[in-house]
């Protein structure tokens, strides 16, 4: 029987360019969810009579889309570049560190997105928080 997959990401990455590494200075600080949802488009292919009145679709195009959140860093440079990409329409890069210690290409992915929502949400009893929605600019790689 197969194990279940932890639910660990070894860090959350934000990049300007799509060939920047994960390092330091763009790992993103309190980000604590980023599920990534991912959906395709299909036409209906079937017609009158075919298979006793059951439908048939194919896929078209697929899309992916990654509601982040988290804590707001207002100074990390990685939560400016957030802000930045949603203000100035900016594709940004995502990078997604499931295991640092992987080879290559094994490490996590790496998804090219555009910020289509960004929220600073505010309380009088907690701290900053922020929210955003990435949707997906191209196929996500593997880092």
């Amino acid at each position: 029987m197969a194990d279940p997959v932890i639910a660990f990401i070894h860090a959350i990455h934000l990049a300007e360019e799509a060939t920047e590494a994960p390092s330091p200075t763009n790992k993103m600080d309190g980000i604590t969810d980023a599920p990534v949802n991912f959906t395709a488009d299909s036409v209906d292919i079937g017609y009158l009579g075919q298979d006793g009145g059951w439908k048939r679709s194919m896929t078209t195009s697929k899309s992916f889309q990654i509601p982040i959140s988290g804590h707001l860093m207002r100074n990390d440079p990685t939560h400016v570049l957030l802000r930045d990409a949603f203000l100035q329409n900016e594709t940004v890069y995502l990078l997604i560190v499931e295991d640092a210690d992987a080879a290559p290409g094994s490490q996590g992915h790496r998804y090219p997105v555009k910020v289509s929502s960004y929220e600073e949400g505010r309380t009088s009893t907690d701290v900053v928080t922020v929210s955003a929605t990435l949707t997906g600019q191209g196929a996500p790689s593997p880092l």
